[in-house]
């Protein structure tokens, strides 16, 4: 009797987990994200320690062993040179400290705009990232919690590409 019990509890849960995978981020126009072949990282409005922290990330990563490598778009240097695709922005919105619990917390968000389109094509789900701090090296803690949700945010970005060219193949099949 346990075993049936079982089997009928699990019998309606398996095609989803066989079946489903869900995206990390939300495709906002499918049709423009998967037309991506080359695009450009927009910083132009973020405050100059963002950018180095940017910059840090996209020169790391960008090596052949980096998480970049596994996205199949080609990265122009500037978002001028050339016309890309898209341009990406990694932003930081809401970073703050709490004092009562001695928290940061830094949220770590990727957007893909169609260039010289104001509406992004894609775009993650927050990345919140927390940290305990003493009060003495608070910049080098947020350095740290800004790369993180860089590499989380960029993670869920080259997931979602493969989980829909898989999805987008297998239609054409």
């Amino acid at each position: 009797m346990k075993h049936w019990l079982w089997i009928i509890l699990l019998l309606p849960v398996s095609p989803l987990v066989a079946k489903d995978k869900k995206l990390g981020g939300y495709v906002l126009d499918a049709a423009a994200f998967g037309r991506v072949q080359s695009y450009c990282v927009d910083t132009h409005n973020q405050p100059p320690r963002e950018v180095k922290v940017i910059n840090q990330f996209l020169s790391r990563e960008s090596r052949p062993a980096g998480l970049l490598a596994r996205l199949p778009w080609h990265r122009v240097a500037t978002c001028q040179e050339g016309t890309p695709d898209a341009i990406v922005r990694l932003e930081f919105p809401g970073a703050h400290f709490s004092t009562v619990f001695m928290r940061r917390e830094i949220k770590g968000v990727l957007l893909v705009f169609r260039a010289g389109s104001p509406t992004p094509i894609y775009e993650t789900r927050g990345v919140l990232m927390t940290h305990a701090f003493d009060g003495e090296n608070i910049a080098f803690d947020t350095q740290v919690l800004e790369h993180d949700a860089l590499y989380f945010a960029v993670q869920m970005l080259v997931q979602d590409w493969q989980t829909l060219s898989e999805t987008l193949r297998a239609a054409a099949s």
